[in-house]
């Protein structure tokens, strides 16, 4: 026998119109099932539909394998156990407040739209390989285990943040989704057993993913996760203390904007991550994170549209310098052709002066000084006005020398130019220009200790000087 409010469900059924109990009814699961696999036909001119409110749901809820058309809009209901949709093909589904003790939904097919907002489920959703024709939306939603969305397929947006709580993660690896993946103002922590709190690697957006106010106690893990738009963790919260973080590691984006909470703590790691545009903020990032950059690749680096104070090279140089472990070049040659794309020339110089003053640090003890007499001398080949005063320098010291010691001995008696130590030191000091005084005269003893020092101090010179002009040019 059907009791008072299950007759209601029916006439309301039958009717196309919505029933609420307002939390007084109870509705056995069997009943709502019949409803929808053999109810009665529905009056002329409606659509029957299951669109119940208030009701406490007794039994098993199991929907496996069932081709439904009609709406399936079950909210504010209390279920007794949990409710089971494997391999069902419905039309739509609500389950808005609602409390479960679980959801099986595995493979399940929604042609328009599944909802579950502000509901409380006390253990597990397992959604996985499920397939959405529209918008998934578990907005405010709070679980108590874990949440299985792997493999998933949603042609609308994913929203499975702003409120929503995840006790023991969320997994959506392999899923694509078509429009947006929203997992702003969620919150995730990690399984006891172990695993991430948040697992989205090898997802596909077609849309972007947004993480604005995210907050993750464990691991997130987002590996080769590829959004056309934009990756976005704005003030989010990540903390995984002497542990990743963070794996972007082969992400692929548009636009990363990666601006984590003070209170982060744990490794950020953008290995063989590429972003058309970056945006970060060196001088505010979280003390107690270290980031990974060897691999990164960008175009630009943009700065939002509400900062006040652009950053600077030397910022960004520093904020490098406290978490490269063991020296990679490759960051610092990202960050000079960004800043060269952007017409940041001189920065761009001083990133690759920085990045050679590390790898000679790097080849050890001799490469080190090698490298400090580079770097104070012509700054590596970046600063070519030091080297043509260096060059000056040293035409002064030589001019003074030979004008001191000389005049030298001629090659050839009689034959030789008059003594001039400047046109003899120039001579010397300029490679592949003969003014005809180098090879009139014999130096010997200290004489020739100095002219040797001289030439080889004039192809260094000289070149870094070219090179310099020749970059000059090309820009």
């Amino acid at each position: 026998m059907w009791n008072r409010a299950e007759r209601a469900l029916r006439a309301a059924f039958r009717a196309g119109v919505p029933l609420d109990l307002h939390g007084t009814g109870v509705v056995r699961a069997e009943v709502i099932a019949e409803l929808l696999l053999a109810g009665p036909p529905p009056r002329p001119g409606r659509t029957a539909r299951v669109d119940l409110a208030g009701a406490r749901i007794t039994g098993r809820l199991d929907l496996t394998g069932a081709r439904v058309d009609p709406p399936l809009r079950l909210r504010g209901c209390v279920f007794e156990e949990p409710l089971v949709l494997d391999h069902a093909e419905l039309g739509s589904v609500n389950l808005d407040e609602c409390e479960l003790p679980g959801i099986d939904a595995e493979s399940l097919r929604v042609r328009r739209f599944f909802g579950m907002r502000g509901a409380t489920v006390h253990g597990a959703g397992w959604f996985h390989h499920a397939r959405v024709g529209g918008a998934f939306d578990l907005t405010g939603t709070r679980f108590g285990g874990a949440v299985d969305l792997q493999r998933a397929v949603v042609e609308g947006d994913a929203k499975v943040g702003h409120g929503a709580a995840y006790a023991a993660g969320l997994r959506l690896n392999g899923a694509r989704i078509a429009g947006d993946l929203n997992v702003a103002q969620a919150t995730f922590r990690a399984p006891e057993r172990g695993g991430p709190a948040l697992s989205a690697s090898g997802v596909t957006v077609g849309g972007g993913v947004w993480g604005h106010e995210l907050e993750a106690d464990g691991m997130v893990m987002m590996i080769g996760l590829r959004a056309t738009a934009a990756i976005v963790l704005q003030r989010a919260v990540l903390r995984h203390p002497g542990d990743y973080a963070l794996l972007l590691i082969e992400a692929q984006t548009a636009m990363l904007t990666l601006r984590l909470a003070p209170s982060s703590a744990g490794i950020v790691s953008l290995r063989d991550a590429r972003a058309g545009r970056l945006v970060d903020d060196p001088a505010g990032w979280p003390q107690e994170c270290r980031v990974e950059l060897a691999g990164l690749a960008y175009d630009r680096i943009s700065r939002r549209s509400g900062d006040t104070v652009e950053w600077t090279a030397r910022q960004r140089l520093d904020w490098m310098a406290r978490h490269d472990t063991v020296f990679s070049p490759g960051p610092y040659d990202q960050l000079a052709a960004a800043l060269r794309r952007d017409g940041r020339e001189e920065e761009s110089r001083e990133v690759l002066r920085v990045r050679e003053r590390l790898r000679h640090r790097a080849m050890g003890r001799l490469g080190a000084v090698w490298g400090a007499v580079q770097d104070v001398t012509i700054g590596f080949g970046y600063r070519p006005a030091r080297a043509l005063l260096w060059l000056v320098a040293v035409l002064g010291a030589g001019t003074a020398w030979f004008g001191w010691s000389g005049p030298l001995h001629p090659v050839k008696p009689g034959e030789a130019p008059t003594w001039d130590p400047l046109l003899y030191t120039l001579d010397l000091l300029v490679p592949l220009v003969d003014l005809g005084h180098e090879r009139a005269w014999d130096p010997v003893g200290p004489d020739k200790v100095v002219a040797v020092l001289i030439m080889a101090l004039g192809w260094i010179l000289a070149t870094t000087v070219i090179a310099g002009v020749g970059r000059a040019l090309r820009r």
